[in-house]
């Protein structure tokens, strides 16, 4: 197969070096860094997309492709280790929650008081920028819609599971 080929060439290059469409929404490039003890750990979150309180994004705009394509690179070297193709599909149940939980929020006017920590999978990370929210008179953080570092770590943890 002539894209995968292409792909698995990638393996050992320098992240800075590959030229990647910033518009597709299906590849991501994504850093890790290592613990003490040698286990690897995401170094960002995944950013998916701008929350905009008054034009809320769709579930299925905002998980268009029921899979990802990552690409892993070591963060401290920046050279690409793995790849990998996600099915968040199979963690679409949780997402949803998620989703509808950061929605609700936003609906009743509690968008300033989300917290990540409230949601399993998919965070609303705040910004630095007050804005104003609907059904309230309370200015919220601006925010952006994403993956957690504790969903990039299971999906991480996964590739060193198969690695064995």
């Amino acid at each position: 197969m002539v894209f995968m080929d292409s792909f698995e060439e990638l393996i050992g290059l320098n992240v800075d070096d590959v030229d990647l469409d910033e518009s597709d929404d299906f590849i991501f490039c994504l850093g890790y860094k290592y613990k003490n003890c040698g286990q690897r750990y995401p170094a960002t979150k995944l950013k998916l997309a701008d929350l905009d309180y008054f034009n809320f994004i769709e579930f299925v705009e905002l998980f268009k492709s029921e899979a990802i394509f990552i690409i892993w690179y070591d963060e401290k070297s920046r050279i690409i280790t793995d790849l990998e193709i996600y099915y968040l599909s199979n963690d679409f149940d949780v997402l949803f929650k998620d989703y509808y939980y950061i929605l609700s929020a936003v609906r009743d006017g509690n968008a300033h008081k989300l917290r990540e920590g409230d949601t399993k999978y998919l965070g609303a990370s705040r910004m630095n920028e007050k804005v104003r929210q609907p059904n309230s008179d309370i200015l919220a953080n601006r925010r952006e819609l994403v993956l957690k570092r504790k969903y990039l770590q299971k999906i991480l943890n996964e590739i060193s599971v198969r690695c064995k």
